[in-house]
């Protein structure tokens, strides 16, 4: 039995530990170490101690706590680069995923070092940030930048044949694999925005606008999806019909285009852009922990690392060589945290930090606790909903709202006026309930374009319009209790508690509970507080309750109300 010693092989052979554990990877490990691991008592200890560690992080992952897996497989692949030099081209694809709010890193990785220690890639995030996009348009955009430059002359023969196309944004003249090329490819990009700048040139000529839509409201994020159409499938886009008014306005408004070849010119140049020249370096350093924040002015003074600075060109000491982890692929494959193990070769410490760093982020004991990201996506998956709004200690509601993603409708009921929004149709349709009488008037491509808006959105069921936009500091709890208001059998709450901010610099703390089925995540009733900081107490100002219905019945509530 070979003896441990801290200066003999057992050093080098930490860097191996987890290979080791691993049959489809124990290959790539020398046979010297091999046999070294096989004979030290040392060694076998601390892999059993890795072995039980990522059992925990499997026990995560599989339901037992709060941690979504997408969280748990994003700190993966951050920690991988533990040791490794990492470059901006290595970070670029992990950018847009630092904006999303599910996924944000709150404590020092080996990417996150890299972004603060570069300033480039500060630059790059602000940028992206600014744009202000969906959680469905950073995962894209994530994807984009891990991509390889497509050299293809077939699929560039068939790219110029669908530019027109492309253009025009009619997207159901092309397909999936030509609008991903027109990403990929440098060269039909660059056509891609010749072409599109020669078409806006000729609007401007013949002095074609439409003064009618409100061209301010359109932000980067309505027409992101023209300028980078990755993974947009035509033949399977639920959500097409939605931007029809939209993309009318934009095939013939000058200043709309200019905007989009603005956002072209972005997106594209982070995605072309030279690697800085600084590295870094994260080592895993119980030792730099001791050292007390106060007496410090390294920013990650506290945690348990240590950060190298390098150049390009530089000879750095990071172990094994960098392997080059296809961050792309694992996400467009959405591999699970198990197929990632092959992917891991860090150190058992550097396993221990990943754990730390979940228990960070998230309370979790509770079982199949509810998310506030399980929440959002239930809704999204919601067809037909109506939503009674009440007034506190009221029986009767103050608003309805029905509303079908199927069936392109959205009616509201508000005193005793009835509105109907019919996009099919394009017609709007109001009802006097004290008069039966009905007033029908077409619906302008403004109305449509906010309709669908609507349609499309979560329907003022949750506080935030988006993931992306809730607050770092909010605070996500489980409410309990016998006397609690409201809760049925069956049903969990929850609630979501946050400071808010006016532009006179003025404070009003937010509450926000929710009665959620923990079945499907969908909530069955929502409560809205505010709280001045000079009270004691929350005052409830409104109460949604939901109903989640069948096309037949949202066809039946029109039917019987005269419509």
């Amino acid at each position: 039995m070979i003896a441990h010693n801290p200066n003999s092989l057992c050093k080098q052979a930490e860097l191996y530990y987890y290979d080791f554990l691993y049959s489809e990877s124990r290959r790539l490990i020398p046979e010297s170490m091999v046999k070294h691991i096989e004979q030290c008592q040392h060694c076998r200890e601390q892999i059993n101690q890795l072995k039980a560690v990522l059992s925990q992080a499997d026990g995560l992952e599989s339901g037992q706590g709060q941690v979504s897996p997408a969280v748990t497989t994003m700190l993966k692949l951050h920690f991988a680069y533990v040791g490794k030099p990492v470059t901006c081209n290595i970070v670029k694809p992990f950018l847009p995923t630092l904006l999303d709010q599910a996924l944000g890193m709150r404590i020092p990785t080996p990417i996150v070092t890299h972004v603060c220690d570069c300033q480039q890639c500060t630059e790059d995030l602000d940028v992206i940030r600014c744009l202000n996009l969906d959680r469905k348009q950073l995962c894209r955009l994530s994807q984009l930048f891990a991509e390889k430059p497509a050299v293809d002359d077939v699929a560039c023969s068939k790219a110029r044949a669908d530019v027109d196309s492309v253009i025009a944004m009619f997207f159901q003249n092309t397909n999936a694999q030509i609008l991903k090329h027109f990403c990929t490819c440098s060269g039909c990009r660059e056509l891609l925005y010749q072409r599109r700048q020669e078409f806006r040139d000729g609007l401007l000529q013949k002095k074609i606008t439409d003064e009618k839509f409100p061209c301010e409201s359109v932000s980067a994020s309505d027409f992101f999806d023209y300028v980078v159409p990755y993974g947009i499938d035509p033949a399977n886009d639920q959500y097409a019909k939605f931007r029809r008014s939209l993309i009318s306005h934009l095939v013939y408004c000058p200043n709309c285009l200019a905007k989009m070849q603005q956002l072209h010119q972005t997106i594209y140049g982070i995605a072309e852009r030279a690697e800085s020249d600084v590295v870094t370096i994260y080592h895993i350093d119980e030792s730099a922990k001791a050292e007390a924040i106060s007496e410090s002015d390294d920013i990650y003074a506290g945690f348990p690392i240590r950060v190298e600075r390098a150049n390009h060109g530089d000879e750095v000491n990071a172990g094994r060589s960098a392997s080059i982890i296809d961050f792309g692929a694992i996400l467009k494959r959405k591999v699970s945290a198990m197929n990632l193990k092959p992917l891991i070769k860090t150190s058992i410490a550097a396993a221990a930090v990943i754990l730390i760093a979940v228990a960070l982020f998230f309370n979790i004991p509770t079982a199949k606790a509810v998310t506030i990201e399980s929440i959002y996506k239930a809704i999204e998956k919601v067809k037909n909903v109506h939503i009674s709004k009440f007034a506190p200690d009221k029986t009767n509601p103050i608003e309805e709202r029905w509303v079908s993603r199927s069936l392109d409708i959205y009616m509201t009921k508000t005193g005793k006026e009835l509105v109907l929004s019919d996009i099919p149709n394009g017609v709007r349709k109001t009802k006097h309930l004290d008069s039966d009488s009905v007033e029908t008037a077409l619906l302008s491509a403004e109305m449509v374009t906010k309709i669908e808006k609507m349609i499309s959105g979560f329907w003022g069921l949750v506080p935030f319009a988006d993931l992306s936009v809730i607050p770092d500091d909010v605070k996500w709890s489980r409410v309990t209790g016998d006397g609690l208001k409201g809760a049925t059998e069956g049903i969990r709450v929850y609630d979501l508690m946050w400071i808010e901010k006016a532009y006179d610099g003025s404070v009003v703390l937010r509450k926000w509970r929710v009665f959620v089925d923990p079945e499907t995540n969908l909530p069955q009733k929502t409560e809205f507080y505010r709280r001045l900081p000079a009270d004691t107490e929350y005052i409830l100002e409104s109460i949604e309750v939901v109903e989640y219905l069948e096309n037949s019945e949202i066809q039946a509530v029109i039917k019987d109300v005269g419509f």
